[in-house]
């Protein structure tokens, strides 16, 4: 799988993604407010997937539940987005588990009725396609990046691998979120790290890469897609 398809981010950003006109407004006519406090659970892998959310406010973590206990997050879902496609799908199961990383605001819906409400509509079936295969693209580097437990290999893993014919990577420390499954604070934590060890020299929208050897040994043998 080519890992520069898997990078391009720029329109999962936290806001209503660009061009996203018709699914908001569905989600608010037709869907049921749901809220949750922070840190409560929304679904756990393995449920039936009877709804589909539209978050509204908030942000929602994704993550796998190992049989030992142990949590491995893969990613914050912000405003704005979907959360669960999976209601779409058959069988409907929930592929991940999901809790609330802030208080949360969502519209609820079931699956089919999204789904009839949207071949009612010309236009919202294209923009739920659309969004639903950038989704596919960030679960998949979202899957790849959770192999690293330190959220600085994972982004010493981002920025070697941007910048195999250049010096500079240009992404927000959002975006670089949303490739990695890191919040953008963890995001801010590490690259300030890094630059206090002159791995990397951060700007405005812009970080260049000083030591591109030493980022590929703080991520081990891992290897790329």
């Amino acid at each position: 799988m080519d890992l520069w398809i898997l990078l391009e981010v720029k329109e999962m950003e936290a806001k209503t993604p660009a061009g996203m006109q018709y699914l908001p407004r569905m989600f608010r006519d037709h869907g049921r407010v749901r809220r949750f406090t922070a840190g409560s659970q929304i679904f756990q892998k393995d449920d039936p997937a009877g709804e589909i959310y539209y978050l509204e406010r908030g942000k929602v973590r994704a993550y796998l539940l190992y049989p030992d206990g142990t949590e491995r997050t893969l990613c914050f879902v912000e405003r704005g987005n979907l959360v669960g496609e999976e209601a779409v799908s058959q069988p409907s199961a929930r592929i991940v588990c999901a809790d609330a990383a802030t208080d949360l605001v969502m519209y609820a819906m079931e699956g089919k009725a999204l789904l009839t409400c949207c071949a009612q509509e010309t236009g919202s079936l294209p923009e739920l396609t659309t969004l639903f295969m950038k989704k596919i693209h960030l679960l998949s580097s979202w899957i790849f990046y959770a192999q690293f437990t330190r959220n600085e290999a994972k982004l010493a893993c981002f920025l070697y691998s941007n910048t195999q014919d250049r010096q500079e990577v240009r992404y927000t420390q959002e975006q670089i979120g949303s490739v990695t499954g890191m919040s953008r604070v963890s995001v801010s934590n590490c690259l300030r790290d890094l630059q206090q060890r002159d791995f990397v020299r951060v700007a405005y929208k812009r970080i260049r890469v000083l030591d591109r050897a030493g980022l590929r040994a703080l991520f081990g043998e891992q290897d790329f897609y």
